[in-house]
């Protein structure tokens, strides 16, 4: 998968109506909450196989770190 299809991808499951940027600090997104980082733990199983826990979210600050997370299921 893109990188910016990744993006759009995570705008659709934090029900943003802005873009994410890689860069961006998840903590001042007004979505990031408890409902959000379920969709993102069931996101990544679902496209990605990847079993995230809610303690690796919390190590979770930027959406790049959600990209890093992903590792080659995710390029530029």
């Amino acid at each position: 998968m893109k990188k910016a299809d990744f993006l759009v991808a995570l705008e659709d499951v934090l029900q943003r109506d802005e873009a994410c940027n890689a860069e961006d600090m998840l903590e001042d997104y007004e979505e990031w909450d408890s409902l959000s980082k379920m969709a993102i733990m069931s996101y990544f199983d679902k496209n990605f196989g990847i079993k995230i826990t809610l303690n690796q979210l919390k190590e979770i600050h930027q959406v790049n770190d959600l990209i890093q997370m992903a590792g080659s299921k995710i390029d530029d």
